[in-house]
């Protein structure tokens, strides 16, 4: 029997942008706001991720029905403003042109761009070194099917972009449960290779620790794909160290070490370690999460790393899942009984606590490993609810990067009430599972949902941080996924 631990989705993809001027008649905390919730109705952005379950494709038969898809920001024409692609788990994706003013136009019916299947994590990067920003969308789900790669035409004679889906020809359609890409250069050889960020569908209950795998057997590893230099990539994950499994629903690029070597963190969900990847500068990683790290998050979902005390190493922040307020506390089941925290312990993981964390770099040890302290409660990051995805960015433009962190889920599948109801059903003797699985989707539709407002944390300067979620304007509720940031050609972060 599964145990549903997590999992949340954007329903309706919303558009937040930043306010430059503020009306002199609108009240002293509108004056103080950084952001201004723009309507459909003036960006001509509606993009709905609306899901829909039936008996065979629900929350019961994939953990992470409620995951969410993916949006991506570059200035795809090339004309200075930054353009949107959103992908939907059910929904086609969609290219929306900025036409400058914060309008935009749905252009995906010209531009060759169709997405199929259940759609997860979008990505953008220049693949193949022609000047033109390219689009790689990961795929899971039940059905799922090969992850796409739409290469960037250019414009063509009509002053249209075009572009044509190549990921068999690139050799990247990857065909598994794929959540997130990340493009860069782990080799050093001037051309972006990808680490493919995966999960799994378990048939057994994946919050209880097993021993590890780690020969890079498991259906949930990751993959890393090297570039060839010719437009095509092979995949190169054991023979580079990527062999370690995990439920990823993270991945942060960062030179940990400060070798000049670009490094990768991983954030799993359930009993799997997160996971950290030091690059030798030989093509090859080695894994050393539980020599750099004292404890982690347990369910552990989006992550970012940046530099938040300004001391020029990059720190990490993990986000999990436990709510900011005692009600909801007391209602979920997220923690796990000592008994199995000590036997995940003896299996050789990693201590994990179902909260945010906060990964200081203290920078080297005398052996050359690197030192983290964890100080999340510390910072007052540490409870944000069902969090999807972190994004550090220098939000109030004072040289200190800030913390926003999405945030909702459409039912509360981890209520306890509803998790006790579940184990009795189960545990009838000779029940039958078609009709327990229909009575509980049946509950399903009786659940709360998780409406909650996304977090923005002010830094503080000193290691904390302040939650300005409503006084910064981003206090709408809702069911968030991730998020986008885009600092001009070139700095792209996957959502």
């Amino acid at each position: 029997m599964k145990l549903f631990s997590r999992n949340a989705t954007c329903l309706i993809v919303v558009l937040i942008c930043l306010s430059f001027s503020c009306n002199s008649s609108e009240p002293k905390e509108a004056e103080n706001r950084l952001f201004d919730l723009l309507p459909a109705a003036q960006t001509k952005i509606a993009f709905k991720n609306t899901l829909s379950h039936d008996f065979d494709n629900n929350i019961f038969e994939y953990d992470y029905f409620y995951n969410g898809a993916g949006v991506a920001a570059a200035d795809f024409d090339n004309d200075g403003l930054v353009d949107l692609f959103f992908a939907g788990n059910q929904a086609p994706g969609k290219l929306y042109l900025n036409k400058g003013g914060f309008k935009f136009e749905d252009i995906t019916a010209t531009v060759g761009i169709q997405t199929n299947g259940w759609c997860t994590g979008v990505s953008v990067a220049d693949v193949n070194r022609d000047g033109w920003p390219d689009i790689y969308v990961c795929h899971a789900g039940l059905k799922h099917t090969p992850n796409q790669l739409f290469i960037h035409s250019g414009k063509q004679a009509d002053g249209r972009m075009r572009f044509s889906e190549r990921a068999k020809e690139y050799g990247l359609d990857y065909k598994g449960f794929s959540t997130q890409a990340a493009f860069f250069d782990y080799d050093r050889d001037g051309d972006l290779d990808m680490y493919l960020l995966n999960h799994f569908h378990e048939k057994k209950n994946p919050n209880y620790p097993k021993a590890k795998v780690t020969d890079g057997s498991a259906p949930s590893n990751d993959k890393l794909f090297r570039n060839n230099g010719n437009n095509t990539f092979s995949e190169v994950s054991r023979q580079s160290g990527i062999i370690s499994e995990g439920f990823g629903l993270g991945v942060a690029i960062a030179d940990i070490n400060q070798d000049d070597w670009p490094d990768v963190y991983v954030a799993n969900d359930f009993a799997y370690d997160d996971l950290l990847y030091i690059n030798n500068g030989d093509g090859t990683f080695a894994e050393k999460a539980k020599k750099c790290l004292k404890h982690t998050s347990r369910f552990s979902m989006g992550c970012d790393a940046a530099d938040i005390n300004n001391d020029l190493l990059p720190d990490i922040f993990v986000a999990d899942m436990l709510p900011d307020d005692n009600r909801r506390q007391k209602l979920m089941s997220i923690g796990i009984n000592n008994q199995v925290f000590n036997f995940s312990l003896t299996q050789g993981y990693l201590p994990q606590y179902s909260r945010n964390t906060l990964q200081i770099n203290n920078g080297l040890l005398p052996d050359g490993d690197v030192s983290f302290s964890e100080i999340g409660q510390l910072a007052g990051v540490y409870k944000t609810d069902w969090s999807w995805s972190a994004l550090f960015a220098d939000l109030d433009n004072d040289g200190w990067k800030d913390l926003f962190v999405s945030n909702g889920i459409p039912r509360d599948v981890t209520n306890l009430d509803f998790a006790t109801y579940r184990d009795d059903q189960f545990g009838r003797e000779g029940y039958d599972y078609n009709t327990v699985k229909k009575q509980l989707l049946e509950r399903l539709e009786e659940l709360e949902p998780v409406n909650k407002p996304n977090f923005v944390f002010q830094n503080n300067r000193n290691l904390t941080f302040s939650d300005q979620s409503r006084r910064w304007g981003l206090d709408k509720a809702g069911f968030s996924n991730g998020q986008r940031r885009r600092f001009g050609f070139g700095h792209q972060q996957p959502e």
